[in-house]
């Protein structure tokens, strides 16, 4: 019983430590901001990685998304447009 109780203990800790390991970055692309979990590289010109070097979780990069991209505003569609 007691080796049952172990390897479910093991197994639990190994399926909660996988999000623990992961590695988020914040990467701004054709205007827009996104959170990935593959790390940019520098063959693609197109993307560009902002904020911090890594995160450790997805919830941090979005919060520094929410400051970062607020520069890359859409085009201002509340004006009229002439006839």
């Amino acid at each position: 019983m007691r080796r049952l109780f172990a390897c479910i203990a093991v197994v639990l800790m190994c399926s909660a430590a996988n999000p623990a390991l992961a590695s988020w970055w914040l990467v701004r692309s054709s205007g827009k901001c996104l959170v990935v979990d593959i790390e940019p590289t520098d063959k693609d010109k197109n993307v560009t990685k902002i904020g911090k070097d890594v995160y450790q979780s997805a919830d941090q990069a979005e919060r520094d998304a929410k400051g970062l991209c607020k520069d890359a505003k859409p085009p201002d569609q509340s004006a009229p447009k002439p006839r």
